[in-house]
């Protein structure tokens, strides 16, 4: 295979046709950047600046020009919608210029896509089939608090999703429980670490993965076989990535395995939007860089086609107050544009309702409803926001509440379709075994489970074949159940099974007679005329599901029932789509002795039917929140981080209030108040031409009335660009309602009275301290330590040999506090220094939130000095010296 693709690759025809005509249409910096050829390239694009428009045409530049092969190029992104763009305008150009059949090879995806596909052609390196299953973060929850029953632990649903996050974290940092047990540094992370192994075994023995392992578990299989790595490596030689702020160490980890063999690196994106360190972004990947690749070229793309200049400005008023920032000032060729409208409600409701009234006045003026995008910074302020919609008779989408694939009757026909393609899966077996009623109820699933844990049984459909008495071979490589008992309570599990009698008998022989009747649909061949669709029809059909719905739930059997249909629709449309070519190619690295790729010699050849469900499975658990976003026709409801990457021609910012935007969990984190301003900044990028920004002087949260003060983010904006509505309550915007009257600044409605400034008073007229925010000197900036830490993994990757499952050195923060961190570190004080007049470096800390770290960098001294520290499973934090305790 690999000398027919040698010979393949050379009988591809040379460029014929040049697209610099395209590119003319490109300004001077994106020029630039489309014409990058060889070596690693940071394209620095500010909001609107026409980034994706330089990927794609570097792609086509690549092929036409300079005679890359599609088969090389890789290109990776975050969101199924963003990734489809992508594809439709490289397909669009190439078309244009006579490589229709071009358009094809090149490999576009999201991070995850990509990652499930490598790991599905690897998976057994890890335990797994290629059929294996991915959770969404709802099974594994109901997983996580199946295992904290197996160890013993209270089924708490705080103490299960408060673990849930603390495994996300481990996996975006690339830990596996081998490395989580490594950096535990007190009996709480212990206890994490602990967990985490239990339930990554109950996740590999039920052959399934989460969203976290999709990626982990491609970095863990480079680790310990390099040649798969290096085999990717060469085969895509050209790799881009959008949004490179929003990655975490682990796709970073990913990023440096596939560069192994090249630098062909060209990574996009802005530090001014790096808004997601709450589940797991670091800004250190973007800000470092040019130190992880030292012959990097830096091209900034600071021209803005979506906003006027009057919004532009004002984002720059905002964010230029963030101290550690790349530098760059976005300009616009479309002078002037109108103010910034703001408007103070008395209470939560009256600002919703000036929300509706002014959307329901702009549309009579001829606007459209989908013109306009309400944000907001928790979901908990739609409430209001839909009732006022509702009653002004505005049409509205909320994004980020409950998705199509989320809904009870989808989650149970897909349910039945991922046990029938992976038995092995017991949260959705659990879930369908007794969907519609069978009688099942839980003493008798006590008994499956007691003989599920029997040798020769293993899983819950064997138990369940066991008792409903089918116990040879199956369709999709089922092999016949042999029950081998250790002892007298093995033989009595056994023998209560299958005395169970009545309705629990009759049930479990009906549920295992469809699921066997599944795998057998999906194991004929398509030749046969068998297809997705009519499986999933005949599933519905025999469950009888419909009648089900009108009798589980009569009032909302309607819409229920619709949705089903709609699903049986998704499913005949994809079917009628599929490209195979959207799977990664069969002649793709992974594959042969010498890269060491698995033989699944425990699972059936795949058959069509059964490689379109595994990708529509696939496509479901991946969806994002934007994914099926109606445009145009409707009002957008949305959290501003849900807001990222799109834009609207008016935009509300609702809620501009301290302690609500920018929302501080922690006072003393002082990059959290960074990634709040840089929150502020996408919040107000979004807006095309009008931008409103509104607060209320009292609002209810958590049930109580508060008073609140307007977000100290307007203090930011110069008031020239700022207008008061007539109708607001106050017409002016007052800060510090607590302090003495100098210390007030106001905005005068149309006439815009100069500033009071208040600089030798407090900064937000709460009783905080300005010195707590804002440094004469910007504290220091770690740049390039995740990229440095995992090229030390890479570096000491091993020669190839055995799988090794405790991955002891993948971790991308190796280079951080180890086991002896109490010892002396490379980085240990020697000695006051000009930046460190009391010698605190390398010494250890304790915070109240992150735990134990130690110090790698101070900016000033006394009570108000900066420290950056290095926290295990946190990484680097700026924190104010009075907000840790020094222990020695």
């Amino acid at each position: 295979m690999r000398n027919k693709r040698v010979v393949f690759l050379l009988a591809l025809p040379l460029p014929d046709r040049s697209i610099m005509t395209l590119l003319d249409h490109l300004n001077p910096p994106q020029k630039l950047a489309a014409e990058h050829r060889d070596g690693p390239l940071l394209i620095l694009a500010g909001a609107g600046s026409g980034k994706t428009r330089v990927i794609t045409y570097r792609i086509a530049k690549l092929i036409m020009d300079y005679g890359v092969y599609p088969e090389q190029i890789l290109a990776l992104t975050f969101t199924n919608k963003a990734a489809g763009e992508m594809r439709e305008r490289v397909d669009a150009i190439l078309s244009e210029n006579g490589r229709e059949t071009d358009a094809a090879g090149v490999t576009i995806a999201t991070f995850h896509s990509f990652c499930a596909r490598l790991l599905r052609r690897n998976a057994e390196l890890l335990g797994l089939t290629p059929s294996f299953t991915i959770y969404d973060s709802d099974d594994q929850l109901k997983l996580i608090k199946a295992v904290m029953e197996q160890v013993g632990m209270p089924k708490d649903n705080g103490e299960a999703k408060r673990l849930r996050g603390a495994i996300g974290q481990f996996k975006n940092q690339g830990w596996t429980p081998a490395l989580a047990h490594e950096n535990a540094f007190n009996s709480y992370d212990e206890e994490d670490a602990t967990f985490y192994e239990a339930y990554q075994k109950a996740l590999v023995q039920a052959n399934c993965a989460d969203f976290g392992d999709l990626i982990l578990g491609v970095i863990t299989i480079f680790r310990t076989h390099p040649r798969i790595a290096d085999s990717y490596s060469r085969h895509w030689r050209y790799q881009m990535v959008d949004e490179f702020q929003d990655t975490n160490p682990a796709q970073y980890a990913l990023l440096k395995f596939l560069t192994r063999t090249h630098d062909n690196l060209c990574v996009v994106g802005d530090d001014d939007q790096a808004i997601y360190r709450w589940r797991g972004a670091t800004v250190a990947n973007i800000m470092g860089f040019e130190e992880d690749f030292p012959d990097a070229k830096i091209i900034k793309l600071e021209q803005n086609y979506r906003s006027t200049e009057v919004i532009l400005k004002a984002a720059n008023d905002v964010i230029q107050h963030n101290p550690t920032r790349r530098d760059k000032t976005l300009w616009t060729a479309r002078e002037g544009g109108d103010l910034v409208t703001c408007f103070t409600a008395r209470d939560d409701r009256e600002e919703a309702s000036y929300v509706a009234r002014q959307i329901h006045d702009l549309t009579r003026l001829g606007a459209d409803w989908g013109d306009f995008a309400v944000f907001y910074r928790t979901n908990a302020q739609s409430r209001q926001i839909e009732e006022q919609l509702q009653n002004g008779g505005v049409p509205y989408q909320v994004i980020g509440g409950m998705s199509f694939y989320e809904r009870s009757e989808i989650k149970d026909i897909l349910g039945y379709l991922k046990v029938a393609l992976n038995p092995d899966n017991p949260v959705d077996f659990l879930r369908i075994i007794n969907t519609p009623s069978r009688g099942i109820g839980k003493v008798s699933l006590g008994k499956l489970e007691r003989v599920a844990e029997i040798r020769g049984v293993g899983t819950f459909y064997r138990a369940l074949r066991y008792a409903a008495g089918m116990l040879e071979a199956g369709a999709l490589g089922d092999t016949p159940i042999v029950p081998e008992p250790f002892g007298p309570d093995d033989e009595e599990a056994l023998e209560a099974l299958q005395k169970l009698g009545g309705r629990s008998k009759k049930g479990m022989i009906d549920a295992c007679e469809v699921v066997v009747a599944l795998r057998d649909q999906i194991g004929a061949d398509a030749a046969d005329g068998n297809s997705l669709s009519q499986v999933a029809n005949f599933l519905v059909e025999r469950i009888h599901y419909m009648d089900y719905l009108d009798r589980d739930d009569p009032e909302r059997a309607e819409d229920r029932r619709n949705n089903v249909v709609e699903l049986l629709h998704a499913l005949e449309e994809f079917e009628e789509d599929f490209d195979p070519d959207q799977l990664l190619n069969e002649d793709l690295p992974g594959q042969g002795e010498d890269d060491e790729a698995p033989d699944f010699d425990g699972e059936s050849e795949p058959t069509v039917v059964s490689q379109i469900l595994r990708a529509f499975l696939e496509r479901s658990a991946l969806v994002h929140a934007t994914d099926g976003m109606e445009e145009g026709r409707t009002t957008t409801l949305m959290t501003v981080h849900g807001a990222k990457g799109l834009e609207f021609d008016t935009v509300f910012l609702v809620g501009m209030e301290d302690e609500l935007f920018p929302s501080l969990r922690d006072m003393s984190d002082i990059e959290e108040l960074h990634e709040e301003r840089r929150l502020a900044y996408v919040a107000i990028t979004r807006a095309r031409h009008k931008l409103y920004i509104t607060n209320a002087q009292s609002r209810r949260i958590y049930g109580q009335i508060r008073q609140t003060e307007p977000s100290r983010f307007l203090r930011d904006i110069d008031p020239e660009r700022i207008e008061i509505d007539p109708k607001s309550t106050s017409q002016s915007i007052e800060y510090g309602h607590r302090a003495s009257a100098p210390n007030r600044r106001r905005v005068r409605d149309r006439g815009y009275d100069e500033f009071q400034q208040a600089s030798d008073a407090n900064y937000f007229g709460d009783g905080v301290d300005q010195d707590l925010w804002e440094f004469d000197q910007s504290p220091p900036m770690i740049k390039g330590e995740v990229g440095r830490a995992v090229q030390q993994t890479l570096d000491a990757a091993p020669p190839e040999g055995d799988f090794d499952p405790s991955f002891s050195q993948l971790s991308p923060w190796e280079d951080d506090l180890s086991a002896d961190w109490q010892q002396e570190s490379d980085f240990a004080a020697s000695g006051p220094s000009a930046t460190d007049p009391e010698g605190l470096t390398g010494k250890t800390v304790s915070h109240s939130r992150f735990g134990i770290g130690k110090i790698t960098g101070v900016s000033g001294d006394g009570p108000k000095a900066v420290l950056t520290i290095n926290f295990p499973g946190h990484g680097a934090r700026t924190i104010i010296r009075k907000f840790v305790k020094i222990l020695g």
